[in-house]
């Protein structure tokens, strides 16, 4: 495992020494957000998108913002001491210590990719509120997400789908749930309690852009609809779309990156990335 470098607070610290303060309500009681982004081929993908969700976190949970480190200076230091590693980059914003501000720390990790022809999902036993607010806000309050995927890779899936106390499937615990079904490309409204991902809101800007010849729709999707799925596929900023095979005890021999679908939404990802890296560049010029 690499040892990556540790950004806190405007300093570079030793991996794996000890940084957060003990008194920490971030480290104590979870009162944090966190973004990962994509650090590929010399390029961080999305930046003011994951930033954006940061500051809206930020402020639901009453951190102080802007914090007392820019964010986005910070993370321009912190690749430019990565270099050319291919990496996930995770920032997590904490409320920090009564009297002293948020507290900012950024460390990277190795990618885990999910090899063609694709995952494995299973529907996870714990239920979540759709109707919950905090369900919408990436916060290090994790518990029962932590929980669901441990359990899903013992069953040797990916990850898990995590119903609602009503009964339909809102999201994976790593990702957003897109099911072709019934002529439809389905995925979960925002109000079933998913979190409004990244990499789902750049697929459904590109199908905007775009449309499909089939309708997409945002609402609900029951196990029903998987059980007659044509493709099934999560979305998340490191693994942009991820392909699916089987959904246990609701669908096999689903066709994963075979399917046309996600060729295409692959293909249409792969153009919107090449752009962003194009603005990347233009943008380091004027500099």
């Amino acid at each position: 495992m690499n040892a990556f470098p540790v950004w806190l607070d405007g300093r570079f610290a030793e991996p794996f020494a000890p940084a957060i303060a003990a008194e920490d309500p971030g480290f104590a009681l979870g009162v944090a957000v966190f973004e990962t982004l994509l650090r590929e081929n010399g390029c961080t993908y999305f930046v003011a998108e994951h930033l954006a969700r940061l500051e809206r976190g930020a402020k639901e949970l009453a951190i102080a913002w802007p914090p007392p480190f820019d964010v986005a200076r910070a993370l321009d230091a912190y690749v430019a001491r990565l270099g050319s590693i291919d990496c996930a980059v995770r920032l997590t914003l904490t409320r920090g210590v009564a009297g002293r501000g948020p507290s900012l720390v950024i460390v990277a990790r190795e990618l885990a990719l999910v090899a063609d022809p694709g995952a494995k999902l299973v529907v996870s036993r714990f239920v979540k509120l759709h109707d919950d607010p905090f369900e919408r806000i990436k916060s290090t309050n994790r518990l029962r997400n932590v929980l669901a995927r441990e359990e899903a890779v013992a069953r040797g899936a990916w990850d898990a789908l995590l119903p609602t106390e009503e009964g339909d499937l809102c999201e994976g615990t790593w990702c957003n749930l897109f099911a072709l079904s019934g002529g439809r490309l389905l995925t979960p409204a925002l109000s079933r309690g998913c979190l409004a991902g990244v990499m789902r809101d750049r697929v459904l800007a590109a199908l905007a852009e775009n449309p499909l010849a089939i309708p997409l729709v945002e609402g609900r999707i029951e196990p029903s609809d998987l059980r007659v799925a044509d493709e099934v596929f999560g979305t998340n900023t490191t693994g942009r779309i991820v392909p699916v095979v089987e959904v246990e005890g609701l669908r096999t021999g689903l066709p994963g990156s075979a399917g046309p679908l996600v060729r295409e939404l692959r293909a249409r990802i792969a153009h919107v990335e090449a752009r962003h890296r194009a603005h990347v560049v233009e943008e380091r010029s004027r500099r």
